[in-house]
């Protein structure tokens, strides 16, 4: 009996650097993904890019997907969104940091937020709005951030993509 329950709690967890997050992404268009070289195994990235048609305009610049194994580097997520908009805010001092959704479950955090340029954004400050979300995993801290154009940024395409990165999944 204890052989078993060893054996079962042994598979609750992601074993520690093969955990991943994954997330859904919208069927309507076709994605490239690109591994992103790193000099460490403990980080994981893949750049995902959409392949547009001749026109036609892409929803999103990037999405980038950052895996950290925490036995290398124990991070967390608190303080990681502040930590973004000042650097952010190097480059474009009226950037504005927006926390769309935080919640912490069995001690791990996870927090969604927004890092947009000001409505009369300038060439200094770039042309696209910074959707991120960050995970606190058993194992890794996750963090997938969106870039997304500012002529292509509403209300609606907002809810969209909220509703995919907090549907993300842990494995």
């Amino acid at each position: 009996m204890i052989a078993v329950l060893a054996c079962f709690t042994a598979f609750a967890q992601p074993k520690p650097g093969k955990e991943r997050i994954s997330i859904e992404l919208p069927a309507a268009y076709r994605w490239k993904s690109q591994k992103i070289p790193k000099d460490t195994k403990a980080i994981r990235g893949t750049l995902y890019t959409v392949r547009t048609a001749t026109g036609e305009t892409a929803p999103v610049d990037s999405i980038v997907i950052t895996t950290i194994d925490k036995r290398y580097y124990p991070m967390k997520a608190e303080g990681a969104p502040e930590e973004k908009w000042a650097y952010v805010k190097s480059a474009c001092p009226q950037a504005a940091l927006e926390i769309i959704d935080r919640k912490v479950a069995s001690g791990r955090t996870a927090i969604l937020y927004c890092i947009s340029p000001p409505s009369e954004a300038d060439n200094v400050c770039g042309s696209s709005v910074l959707l991120a979300y960050i995970v606190e995993g058993p194992t890794a801290l996750h963090t997938i951030e969106l870039h997304i154009p500012v002529a292509q940024y509403s209300p609606e395409m907002a809810a969209m993509w909220r509703d995919i990165l907090l549907g993300a999944v842990i494995s």
